[in-house]
């Protein structure tokens, strides 16, 4: 991909010191740490990382989706004009699901229990596209009705779905979870979003879907300048559509580059442990891991939080955390050792 052309262009969205504390019967737990990076217009940005390191709390984040009963974020998210952190509810429901669209981890919990398939999609098709459904009505010289059903069955086949009627008079637990996930990846894109969120939204697709919605995502991102925050555990698939990877270590963003450079010289040593970790054809030997487990978030480390499962830890990363450093045109690092002098430590992959 062009990742040249993508980044001069404005940012479609910036995040700045985004840090989230949840409330917790042990005090606060510091989530999210100063997350900064920046989404381009018909860009796919992959948030990578272990379980438990942040990535759909900054998801939920950039919607305001977190309950404030519970947590408190700040920090700046900017979309276009408006930081969304200072937004009211009234303008907030203006973009979601409008300009900014999201597709959750667990498709079912997502989709209302109480509706059918087809009176949720007709509900989103008039509220988002009047107009193409004036144009179908003229076009066929059919009923309100009719269009809507003929808009709802054309999105549905986009996302591999077959057997549309049947699917529209189900419920959410009638169907299947790859088929509710292509369903709600079809809800999302229905107002052509400016962003679209997919949090693992692959995760419970076969691999036949998921390359389709894959492709999906790339002919969408291309045409209508979507930009696209793609959040997988799956670094083959970061490596197959993202133009660049961020990769996330407890609540904080420690590397985000280029997807071909983070591939061919990974900088920090989470990212090295990562890539060691993905299994290769005809591989004999036991997978490397990242030894340790991530950090108690209520008590996290000082300095740097990576610090303890570090096999380069210094007295400096116990006591302070590590600026964002560039060691490349569009490659940046947050390790004390590239801090005055990067020198790539290169891993076999």
């Amino acid at each position: 991909m062009d990742n040249t052309r993508t980044m001069t262009e404005h940012p479609m969205l910036q995040i700045k010191n985004l840090a989230v504390d949840f409330n917790t019967a042990r005090g606060q737990a510091h989530i999210l740490e100063g997350v900064d990076f920046e989404l381009f217009p018909k860009e796919i940005l992959a948030l990578v990382g272990e379980t438990g390191s942040g990535k759909s709390v900054t998801a939920k984040s950039i919607l305001c989706l977190l309950p404030k009963s519970l947590s408190q974020s700040t920090g700046e998210v900017w979309f276009k004009k408006d930081n969304l952190l200072t937004l009211s509810n009234g303008k907030l429901q203006k973009i979601r699901g409008h300009q900014i669209s999201m597709v959750f981890q667990n498709p079912q919990s997502s989709i209302n229990p109480v509706f059918t398939l087809g009176e949720q999609i007709s509900r989103l098709i008039r509220l988002y596209l009047p107009d193409q459904i004036e144009s179908v009505m003229k076009l066929n010289n059919c009923s309100r009705k009719k269009a809507i059903d003929t808009i709802a069955e054309e999105r549905l086949n986009e996302v591999g779905l077959t057997d549309v009627q049947r699917l529209l008079k189900s419920y959410a637990g009638q169907v299947s979870g790859g088929m509710a996930q292509r369903y709600r990846i079809a809800l999302a894109l229905l107002s052509s979003p400016k962003i679209l969120i997919a949090d693992e939204a692959t995760s419970a697709l076969d691999v036949t879907v998921q390359a389709h919605i894959l492709k999906l995502m790339r002919e969408i991102c291309q045409k209508k300048k979507t930009a696209i925050l793609f959040i997988t555990h799956d670094l083959g698939i970061a490596a197959q559509i993202c133009n660049r990877v961020a990769v996330m270590y407890s609540g904080r963003i420690v590397e985000i580059a280029p997807t071909e450079d983070i591939f061919k010289t990974p900088y920090h040593p989470y990212t090295q442990g990562l890539l060691k970790a993905v299994p290769k054809l005809g591989q004999k030997e036991a997978l490397a891991y990242v030894p340790g487990m991530i950090p108690d978030l209520a008590n996290p480390p000082k300095g740097c939080r990576f610090h303890p499962r570090c096999t380069y830890t210094m007295d400096v990363c116990r006591r302070r955390k590590p600026p964002m450093t560039a060691v490349g045109l569009s490659h940046r690092v947050a390790c004390f050792l590239y801090d005055n002098h990067p020198k790539p430590r290169k891993v076999e992959i």
